[in-house]
């Protein structure tokens, strides 16, 4: 079969020529623009945005590492919306390098003419830090060597710094490749117990547990009244309940277990702290262990009489009654310390 030539001269058919050989390919061939533009489309679907940022070069690295953060916790199943923003602002935050603090004199000596060491400047630094982010813990301030860049320290005295920070339990540290100084949350007894054993070496006396206990005691009654609430009145029915059980076998720690309620309830800390350590201290002081049998049950007896009292009396919004009682129930242990 032959072929037969056509010759088209008319325009509009040339061009319609052009256009059926040139749309699919067209089609198929995406500008960039248009492929991100589809990409952006997907990602807004899955419930992400599109952000431009215009940083210094500095700040790349920042950026990146704030992000790769940010997907490990994904990958752990923290979903960024799901975490307290804080959490993200206190991240970033603890991955910026401390400006230096303007200059000031350093000083040699604390308020009790003992000299001060690097290490404990650094420590002091690293703490106010830490508070300046709200005690974020978990989260890591990064490596030695980070710190000691940042801070501009050697060696020996960041080491120093980080041990204090350990000592108290501010920190914690991360050992072996690619380890870290974490934040983390000072353990409460262990404070009180290392102020108890101070004031040990100090040579404190009963009469001063009592009248401090007496002072601290008065103060934590009065705030458990104001700022008590359904489930504070629920607990202290539970330990009342509890010590009904008890007898002369007892030690006298359950029996402190009201008082340390009663500081938790009042909410303050710093009254919780110190209310705690003279609790601790008038414990060790006390010879209830020594006591008869019999003299321990007639003992228990009277201890839970008065906190029934106490905690009725709390429960009731009673704020003379509770302080009345308390005030005896303090005098009335003095025959029990040594």
């Amino acid at each position: 079969m032959q072929k037969k030539n056509v010759t088209r001269n008319d325009p509009c058919d040339i061009l319609n020529d052009i256009r059926i050989f040139i749309e699919p390919n067209w089609k198929m061939a995406r500008s960039s623009a248009e492929r991100v533009a589809d990409y952006r489309a997907r990602k807004k679907a899955e419930g992400m945005a599109s952000l431009t940022l215009v940083v210094p070069a500095a700040d790349v690295a920042l950026f990146n590492q704030f992000a790769a953060q940010r997907r490990e916790k994904m990958r752990e199943g923290q979903h960024p919306s799901e975490a307290p923003r804080q959490q993200w602002l206190s991240m970033l935050a603890a991955m910026t390098p401390a400006l230096p603090s303007p200059a000031a004199p350093r000083r040699k000596c604390n308020a009790l003419g003992a000299p001060i060491t690097r290490a404990q400047t650094l420590f002091v630094s690293l703490l106010k830090h830490i508070i300046q982010l709200g005690w974020p813990e978990g989260l890591p301030l990064g490596s030695e060597q980070d710190l000691i860049k940042i801070h501009g320290a050697s060696r020996a005295a960041m080491r120093g710094a980080i041990r204090l920070l350990e000592h108290h339990s501010i920190v914690r540290v991360q050992r072996g490749t690619g380890g870290s100084v974490i934040v983390a949350r000072p353990d409460l007894s262990a404070t009180m117990q290392a102020v108890s054993v101070y004031l040990e070496y100090a040579g404190i006396a009963s009469r001063d547990i009592l009248a401090t206990r007496r002072a601290l005691e008065l103060a934590v009654l009065d705030l458990v009244i104001e700022r008590l609430d359904r489930e504070g009145e629920q607990r202290l029915r539970d330990q009342i309940q509890t010590e009904a059980q008890l007898d002369g076998r007892a030690g006298a720690d359950e029996f402190l277990r009201f008082h340390f309620l009663l500081a938790e309830l009042c909410g303050d800390p710093a009254l919780r702290l110190f209310d705690g350590i003279v609790l601790q201290l008038a414990d060790a002081h006390s010879t209830f262990h020594r006591q008869s049998r019999p003299e321990r049950d007639r003992v228990v007896a009277r201890i839970k009489e008065y906190h029934r009292k106490i905690a009725c009396a709390v429960i009731a919004r009673d704020r003379d009654q509770a302080r009345g009682r308390m005030a005896e129930y303090i005098a009335g242990i003095k025959t029990w310390l040594e």
